[in-house]
C-alpha cells in the first residue's frame, strides 16, 4: 500500500502508533479563518511594517507574510486600467493574500512596458488601492535596467530610481522595498555587487524595510545585506525535492538574523512546464505549510499573476491551496523547526519509510509535514506526546499535530 509522507516532528521516544495509509505528520492546530486577527492585519487598519528581529511586525503583532506576484499592477494603473488592477487586487485579498509583489519599472519589457517615470506616477494610487483592500505592497524598484537603450544602466539613474520609489513607499505606510528583481540576471545592469547595493540602500529612508534582491544561489548570503532578505529557491527536481529545498530559507534566516521571504518559487499555471511551472495544488499547499514550519515568509507565484490578471481555474485552486497551507499553523504561533536527523530529535516515521519528514514545535504543540511516498503504515510518537491527529491530507502530502 502506498503512503504519502510529509512530517513535522516532535521529540520522539518509544511509542509506536499505527497510522492509516498515507503520510505522517503531526500538528492539529486550528486554522486561521478569514476573521482571525492574531498576526494578520484587518482591512483599513494597516500599520507600517517594521523589522523586529527575524520577523516583520505591524505594530506589536508579528506579521505573517502571504504574498502574491503582481508584477504588472503598477503598469495597469499607469495605463489607466484601474478597474483591471482593482479586480486583481480584490481577488488577491479575498483569496487570503496580504502582500502584492509589484514592479515599479520594466521598460521595453515586451510583455510589460513601464517606464520609471510612469511607474513613479502610478505608485501613490497603487498604494492607496492596496490599502483599501487591506494589503501591503512589496515594490521592486529596479527591473530590466539592461534594456537596449542603455539609459538605465548608470549609477546616477539607479540611485535616483531607488530614492524616488523608496520615498513614495515610505510615505504610503503599507509598503516594503526590494531594490532589484534578480540583480544577477542578464536583464539587469550588473547589479549583483554588494558594494553597489549598499550604496543604493543609502538612498532609502532608514525606517523602511528593504531587501536587496535574490542572489544567484538560494543558499548564498551575498544579497542578504538589506534589513530583510529574499530568496528565489531553485525550481529544478521533482516537486517534493523543491519543497524540501526550502529548508535553506531557515538556515539563511538563522545565519543572518533576518526575516527571509521565499520570494519567487516555481509558479502555478494551467498546465505544468518542467522546471518552470506546476499545476498541482498539493505542491503549493506544501509550500505554504513548509513556510510556516520554517517561520519564513512565502509568496505565491503564477503565470497569470505576472500581468496581474485574475488567474485561470487551476491557478486559483493552487492559490487557495497555498493560503490553506500557510494558515495550517495559527498566526499567533511561532514554531521552531526541529532537525529530525539530530541526536535525540524526533524519529517520527516507522522504520522503512522513505518519505521526507519535517517537524516543528511551539510550547506544548507540535506539527509535522510529510512529503512523498512510503510503504510504512505507522509513526513513532515521542514519549510524553499524545493525541496525534492528521489535520490535512492531499496527494503526496500529510500534516499531523500532537500535544503534550
Amino acid at each position: 500500500m502506498r503512503v504519502a509522507v510529509a512530517l513535522l516532528c516532535l521529540t520522539c521516544a518509544a511509542v509506536t502508533v499505527a497510522v492509516a495509509p498515507l503520510a505522517i505528520a503531526c500538528s492539529p492546530a486550528p486554522r486561521a479563518g478569514p476573521g482571525h486577527q492574531a498576526a494578520s492585519v484587518s482591512r483599513g487598519a494597516l500599520e507600517p511594517l517594521r523589522v523586529c528581529g527575524r520577523a516583520l511586525c505591524a505594530g506589536d503583532e508579528r506579521f505573517r507574510w502571504r504574498g502574491v506576484t503582481a508584477f504588472g499592477l503598477a503598469d495597469l494603473v499607469a495605463d489607466g486600467r484601474e478597474t483591471e488592477a482593482r479586480t486583481f487586487t480584490r481577488w488577491a485579498a479575498d483569496t487570503g493574500f496580504n502582500v502584492l509583489r509589484v514592479l515599479a519599472m520594466i521598460p521595453n519589457g515586451g510583455w510589460l512596458d513601464l517606464s520609471p517615470m510612469d511607474g513613479r506616477r502610478a505608485l501613490p494610487r497603487l498604494f492607496a488601492m492596496a490599502r483599501e483592500h487591506g494589503m501591503y505592497v512589496q515594490i521592486v524598484a529596479l527591473a530590466n535596467t539592461n534594456e537596449r537603450s542603455g539609459q538605465y544602466r548608470g549609477e546616477p539613474f539607479l540611485r535616483e530610481q531607488v530614492r524616488e520609489v523608496g520615498r513614495r513607499c515610505a510615505q504610503a505606510g503599507n509598503c516594503v522595498l526590494e531594490l532589484a528583481n534578480e540583480p544577477y540576471h542578464g536583464t539587469q545592469a550588473s547589479l549583483d555587487d554588494p558594494a553597489l547595493m549598499q550604496r543604493l540602500q543609502q538612498e532609502v529612508p532608514g525606517e523602511l524595510p528593504v531587501a536587496w534582491g535574490a542572489a544567484r544561489s538560494d543558499e548564498s548570503q551575498e544579497m542578504a545585506g538589506g534589513t530583510f532578505a529574499v530568496v528565489h529557491v531553485r525550481r529544478s527536481g521533482d516537486r517534493w525535492t523543491r519543497i524540501a529545498r526550502m529548508r535553506s530559507l531557515a538556515a539563511l534566516s538563522a545565519a543572518t538574523g533576518k526575516f527571509v521571504v521565499d520570494n519567487e518559487p516555481i509558479g502555478a499555471a494551467e498546465a505544468p512546464e518542467r522546471g518552470r511551472r506546476d499545476s498541482a495544488p498539493e505542491a503549493f499547499f506544501a509550500q505554504g505549510v513548509m513556510s510556516r514550519l520554517l517561520d519564513v515568509g512565502a509568496t505565491f507565484h503564477c503565470e497569470d499573476c505576472l500581468p496581474a490578471r485574475v488567474p485561470g481555474p487551476t491557478q486559483r485552486q493552487c492559490a487557495g491551496a497555498f493560503v490553506e497551507g500557510v494558515r495550517i499553523v495559527p498566526d499567533d504561533v511561532t514554531p521552531t523547526i526541529v532537525d529530525v536527523a539530530s541526536a535525540g530529535a524526533p524519529a517520527a516515521v516507522t522504520d522503512g519509510a522513505s518519505g521526507r519528514a519535517f517537524c516543528a514545535t511551539s510550547g506544548d504543540r507540535a506539527w509535522s509535514l510529510i512529503l512523498g511516498e512510503s510503504t510504512a503504515g505507522g509513526v513513532r510518537w515521542p514519549s510524553g506526546w499524545s493525541g496525534g491527529k492528521r489535520i490535512a491530507q492531499k496527494p503526496g502530502v500529510e500534516v499531523w499535530t500532537a500535544a503534550r
